[in-house]
């Protein structure tokens, strides 16, 4: 009896170890689950969202836009609706996400590159082309009308598909910027638009008579109207009052007719 009774001692003590074994393996199981990162399922789409919201906002190729990867710890759901993108705080570093369904909202942080490497960073290896193209070497403000000096020529490498840096010198005449042009950043068609050489309320000087006619007087008057170069304007006479039109010929000048 005695040694019946050890045998059925040993049996319950394994038993009981067993349970005990099975019940943490349980317990680490659920608590793992707790723990471990969530499954994304809505980040592929946020993710090719911002990028291409970047891509469109500051007229970027995707080689210059990286969206950096969001904690692995906060959980996306998949968007039954498209995603809503927009920089609320005028922030180019980071990207708002708005989904309606279901109702979720988060920032991505955006690095974007820029300056020569960047072009390079754009350009295949198995199809590019060295150009000669115009570059600033300073930072440029938008809306500055573009000065001699301002940039300079250097050859890059670029793809042979890409048509729209600045490569003639000619191009830069009269215009001005479209966007903030960091240092090194090679000038293209869409940053510059033609300036405005004369524009409403500003004094022009206004040219009166000319070659074949024997005098030339100068007055003052008052633009009624922007000005591209060549256009024809409206303005006032400082002094007299009276309106005329002349063409515009410079900064701030213009000649009657």
């Amino acid at each position: 009896m005695l040694c019946r009774s050890q045998q059925t001692g040993k049996k319950t003590s394994w038993l009981a170890l067993g349970c005990a074994t099975a019940l943490m393996a349980v317990v680490w199981t659920q608590a793992y689950s707790q723990n471990a990162p969530a499954t994304n399922a809505g980040w592929p789409s946020l993710e090719q969202g911002a990028r291409q919201f970047v891509m469109d906002t500051y007229k970027l190729e995707s080689p210059l836009v990286n969206i950096l990867p969001i904690d692995s710890r906060i959980k996306i759901e998949a968007c039954s609706q498209d995603i809503v993108f927009d920089q609320p705080y005028g922030n180019k570093q980071s990207v708002r996400a708005r989904c309606a369904q279901p109702v979720w909202q988060h920032f991505v942080m955006v690095q974007i590159k820029t300056g020569i490497g960047a072009q390079l960073a754009s350009a295949t290896q198995s199809n590019t082309v060295l150009k000669q193209v115009w570059v600033s070497n300073q930072p440029l403000k938008r809306g500055t009308l573009v000065q001699p000096g301002m940039f300079k020529v250097t050859e890059i490498s670029v793809p042979t598909y890409e048509t729209r840096f600045i490569s003639d010198e000619r191009e830069l005449i009269n215009t001005e910027l479209m966007r903030d042009i960091p240092v090194n950043m090679p000038i293209k068609t869409q940053d510059l638009k033609q300036a405005a050489m004369v524009k409403r309320g500003q004094q022009v000087i206004v040219s009166v008579g000319g070659e074949g006619k024997g005098f030339l007087i100068t007055v003052k008057a008052e633009a009624q109207q922007d000005g591209l170069l060549g256009e024809q304007i409206r303005l006032k006479n400082a002094e007299s009052g009276r309106s005329l039109t002349a063409v515009v010929t410079g900064m701030n000048m213009a000649r009657g007719l």
